[in-house]
């Protein structure tokens, strides 16, 4: 049997998921070598990390880079699958927004499909509206 969810009940889903695992998160500011980086950890356990724009890591063209980890996208796909890449990465980039304040266009993340060994590395710049 086949079922059909739309956009906004993935949204919410989504949104709803990310909002427990990430809950207890700690964000780290590191100011190192001139630049500003977040460094996101759940129960001391590193998850994901925000570049700034002039880290010398960030992905050409973006000004706040969200990198989320193979393991954290991985206990996260275990509850929900990302079928749309799109609508996860957008809620995601809100998400951690909302929490730090920084207007981040870029997300990046590596993902398997169900059934398969193959990684692929997601990498989406989102264009602000202004």
């Amino acid at each position: 049997m086949k079922y059909k969810i739309t956009k906004e009940q993935y949204s919410k889903l989504v949104y709803k998921l990310i909002d427990a695992f990430f809950k207890d998160a700690k964000f780290n500011k590191d100011e190192g070598g001139g630049y500003l980086t977040y460094d996101i950890t759940v129960d001391g356990e590193d998850t994901a990390f925000i570049h700034t724009k002039k880290s010398p890591h960030i992905s050409e063209g973006c000004k706040n880079e969200l990198v989320i980890y193979d393991e954290t996208i991985l206990k996260i796909t275990n509850f929900v699958p990302i079928f749309r890449k799109k609508v996860f990465s957008k809620i995601l980039i809100k998400y951690f927004s909302d929490i730090t304040g920084k207007d981040i266009d870029c997300i990046n993340f590596d993902m398997k499909h169900p059934g398969s060994d193959d990684t692929i590395i997601y990498t989406k710049k989102f264009k602000k509206k202004k």
